[in-house]
C-alpha cells in the first residue's frame, strides 16, 4: 500500500512538472510538483507519500552539479569575497531581526517567537531551536519561516527569469574529458558525490546531501579530475524529488493558522526579498558580478534553492553557492547560541 501511494505520489508530482514546462513556468519540474503537490495533499486529507530519501537523492545531484562549476579562479574570487560576505550576511541578520520585532510589537506574539521566525537560518534549524527557548512558540515561528521559504522559492525564480534575466550564453565550466573514456576519467567525481554525502552525515554538517556533494566535487574539480555536466532527464527526476517532497510537507492548512501573524509574515519576506535584491545591487557595483548573480547570492532561500535557479539560468552559480554556504554557516553557527543566550537569561 506505501508502495502504491509513493508511486501516485510521483506520477501526480510528474504531471505537475510536465504541466508547468508547457506553462513555461521558471523551474517547472521544482515548482510544479511543489505546487500539485499541496493541491493533492489538501483534497486527498494527506494522503501523498513520499519519502526523506528520495529528496536526499535530489540532493546529491543537485549537489553534485553545483560542486562541477567551482574552479581555482572562482576559488579565489570567493576568498577575495569574504569581507563582503560578512557585511552581506550581517546586514541581513539585522534586517531580519528588525522584521521579528516589529512583529513581535504589532501581533502581541513572543520576541523569541518573532525572532526565530524571521531569521532565514533555515525552517528546521530554528524550529528545532524553539524547543530549547520557552518563550517561543514552536507554531509561530514554523508558520513564519514557511511564508518565508514558500515566498522565496515562488517568487524569486520569477524575478530571475522575468525581471533580469538569463546570462547569455551562461558561464564557462570546468572542463570537461572528450577522450574515449571520459566516463571512467570523471568517475572519481561521480563518486565522491554520495560518499561526501555520507561523510557529511557523520560530521553531522547541516543538509549534508547537499553540501557533501558540493564539496566532494569542487575537490573532485580542484583536483585537476573531469566532472562532467548531469544529464537533463536526471537533472529534472532530481529536481522533481526535491520539489515533491516541499510540497508534500508544506500542506495547505496549515497557511491557515495564526490570521493575525500572516501581514506580518508576508510583509517581512516581501521587504526582506526587496532589501536582498538591494544588496545584490550593491554586489554589482563592488564586484564582477551581474545582477543576476548577485540577486541570487543575496535572495534569503535556500542554498539548494537558489543554486538551482542559478544552474538554470547560466548564472555564476560558484559565486552564488559561496554566498550562500557562508550565510548559512554564519547564521546556523553564530546566531543560535546568540538567541539561546539573550532569551535564556
Amino acid at each position: 500500500m506505501k508502495v502504491l501511494q509513493i508511486l501516485v505520489t510521483f506520477l501526480i508530482a510528474a504531471a505537475g512538472g510536465l504541466l508547468f514546462h508547457f506553462l513555461r513556468v521558471p523551474l517547472p519540474w521544482m515548482l510544479g510538483p511543489l505546487t500539485v503537490m499541496m493541491i493533492f495533499q489538501a483534497v486527498s486529507g494527506g494522503r501523498a507519500r513520499w519519502p526523506i530519501q528520495f529528496r536526499n537523492l535530489g540532493l546529491i545531484v543537485i549537489g553534485y552539479s553545483l560542486g562541477r562549476t567551482v574552479t581555482l579562479e572562482t576559488a579565489g574570487e570567493i576568498l577575495a569575497n569574504l569581507p563582503l560576505m560578512f557585511g552581506v550576511t550581517l546586514l541581513s541578520v539585522i534586517f531580519c531581526l528588525g522584521i521579528g520585532y516589529l512583529t513581535h510589537r504589532r501581533t502581541g506574539i513572543s520576541l523569541a517567537s518573532g525572532m526565530l521566525g524571521s531569521i532565514p537560518g533555515g525552517l528546521a534549524q530554528m524550529v528545532l531551536l524553539t524547543e530549547e527557548i520557552k518563550d517561543a512558540d514552536v507554531t509561530v515561528v514554523l508558520f513564519m519561516q514557511m511564508m518565508r521559504v514558500l515566498a522565496v522559492i515562488f517568487s524569486v525564480p520569477f524575478i530571475a527569469a522575468y525581471g533580469i534575466g538569463p546570462m547569455p550564453g551562461g558561464l564557462p565550466l570546468p572542463p570537461v574529458a572528450t577522450e574515449p573514456h571520459a566516463l571512467m576519467a570523471a568517475l572519481p567525481a561521480i563518486l565522491a558525490a554520495p560518499l561526501g554525502a555520507w561523510l557529511a552525515s557523520l560530521l553531522k554538517l547541516p543538509i549534508p546531501c547537499l553540501l557533501g556533494p558540493i564539496f566532494a566535487a569542487a575537490a573532485a574539480v580542484l583536483l585537476g579530475g573531469s566532472a562532467p555536466p548531469v544529464p537533463p532527464l536526471l537533472m529534472n527526476l532530481a529536481l522533481i524529488f526535491f520539489g515533491t517532497y516541499f510540497g508534500v510537507i508544506t500542506t495547505l492548512e496549515s497557511l491557515k493558522k495564526l490570521g493575525k501573524v500572516f501581514p506580518y509574515a508576508f510583509g517581512g519576506a516581501v521587504a526582506l526579498l526587496v532589501f536582498t535584491y538591494l544588496l545584490g545591487v550593491g554586489l554589482t557595483l563592488l564586484t564582477p558580478a551581474t545582477l543576476l548573480t548577485g540577486f541570487l547570492s543575496t535572495a534569503p532561500g535556500g542554498l539548494s534553492e537558489m543554486g538551482v535557479v542559478g544552474l538554470a539560468l547560466h548564472a555564476d552559480v560558484a559565486f552564488i553557492t559561496a554566498y550562500q554556504l557562508f550565510r548559512l554557516f554564519s547564521i546556523l553557527l553564530m546566531v543560535p547560541p546568540l538567541l539561546r543566550w539573550r532569551f535564556k537569561r
